[in-house]
């Protein structure tokens, strides 16, 4: 079964990808028969391609602004702004150009010390990256076989960045960014035979959601946004190759959880009577709802998390990570641990403990506007309401329909809370 690598383009971001193939060098699933990529992506397939994995190490870990451009450009501007902007951009990216200008020797200076054409094309591994022409924007798909002409000068179009880097010149035809026709060519892939394929993205967003769940496809996406795509921030970067690791070993099932990373573990033994509340708990919801019955969803909580994780179907495990996820962020977690259930489960509980307090004080005294004051909270001291309210009934502010109609998914994570506390007691 021919099996293949897909890289997603996105600048420095690139270094997320280092952090998922060392994950699977680590676990003995770091084996391909091809590799596409555009941009950074094509950049890293070449060295990859070229068994210079320890050189795109060194890359990403030397990796400084200077090696890229000379001069300064801003780097607030993101791969997916450029793309979906470009109309707006491009006018004020001429005017600065104009004046400032963007000279990109650098990075071409350093396509010619990674790529090496005699092993790259000694090796057994097929190749292929995307480009796009400048006018009209229509794919260049550009294969091993055409890497024996101008294969430098194709790697710089694919990461053409136009209008902050410029467009690229190659027979007299102008090319830019392939990230404007397909940041992310698992198509192309397809189209060179892949039958299995690994593919990493460098969206929080994907790129391709139509690929997320398919038989023989494992799509590999941070779950949180990175930073844009001209970022050298050492701490960035480092924490990007951390959580791609930590992203690689769970799409192998080494590590499990969403966004936050577990070892495994049985669900609790609440969870079915927990499972059992959700849904009870989605048809207040539902009946709550001010608004028309079309918009009226039967199963608020599930389709939220559905949406956090971009899946049709929930698992038993991911309805768990999806209210662990949202506390762990809530309580301020660090992202880069790996984590046993009890260990965050204390550590959501010691965030809510307070609650369980029965002189907790559920609101300053003096206050007579309720809705005023409840509204002037954050969404943890909302929760930490509900919590108090679910173990002492009798100190609820608001009414059940009130809660559900403005604070639904809150009052599923209160609900949740209580159910852990209620474990930790009986232990």
């Amino acid at each position: 079964m021919k099996r293949a690598l897909v890289l997603a383009g996105g600048g420095t971001r690139g270094i997320y990808q280092l952090g998922v193939l060392e994950a699977l060098k680590e676990i003995g699933e770091y084996r391909f028969d091809m590799i596409t990529g555009t941009s950074v992506g094509a950049l890293n397939a070449m060295m990859l391609v070229q068994h210079d994995f320890e050189a795109m190490q060194d890359m990403y870990e030397h990796l400084e602004s200077d090696q890229i451009i000379n001069g300064f450009v801003p780097d607030n501007i993101s791969v997916g702004s450029l793309f979906r902007e470009r109309g707006n951009l491009i006018p004020s990216f001429k005017t600065w150009l104009s004046m400032h200008g963007v000279d990109i020797r650098p990075f071409e200076d350093m396509v010619h010390r990674y790529y090496h054409e005699e092993k790259f094309f000694a090796s057994e591994i097929d190749f292929g990256c995307i480009a796009a022409t400048a006018h009209g924007h229509d794919p260049v798909y550009v294969t091993k076989e055409m890497m024996k002409e101008h294969a430098e000068d194709w790697l710089i179009a694919s990461a053409s960045a136009f209008p902050v880097f410029p467009v690229k010149e190659i027979d007299g035809n102008e090319y830019v960014d392939g990230g404007y026709f397909d940041n992310l060519p698992v198509d192309f892939a397809l189209r060179l035979g892949a039958e299995e394929v690994i593919a990493i993205d460098l969206s929080c967003e994907p790129k391709h959601p139509n690929y997320l769940g398919r038989r023989n496809i494992i799509y590999i996406r941070p779950h949180e946004e990175l930073f844009s795509f001209l970022v050298f921030d050492k701490e960035k970067m480092r924490h990007a190759r951390r959580i791609g690791w930590l992203d690689g070993m769970k799409a192998f099932g080494r590590l499990c959880g969403e966004r936050y990373a577990f070892g495994k573990f049985d669900l609790p033994a609440w969870y079915d009577e927990w499972y059992r509340s959700v849904m009870l708990l989605e048809t207040r919801i539902k009946l709550a709802t001010n608004i028309t019955e079309q918009f009226r969803s039967s199963q608020y909580i599930t389709d939220r998390i559905k949406l956090m994780y971009h899946v049709t179907k929930l698992t038993d495990e991911q309805y768990l990570y999806g209210m662990m996820d949202s506390l762990m962020e809530l309580c301020g977690c660090d992202d880069e641990k790996i984590y046993e259930y009890y260990e965050a489960r204390n550590w959501i509980l010691a965030n809510f403990a307070k609650a369980a307090d029965r002189d907790y004080q559920i609101m300053p005294a003096g206050i007579t506007d309720i809705a005023e004051y409840i509204h002037s909270l954050d969404t943890k001291g909302i929760v930490m309401k509900m919590v108090h309210a679910n173990l002492y009934p009798e100190h609820s502010l608001n009414s059940d329909h009130l809660i559900l109609s403005v604070y639904p998914f809150e009052k599923a994570m209160a609900d949740f809370i209580t159910f852990a506390m209620k474990e930790l007691l009986e232990e």
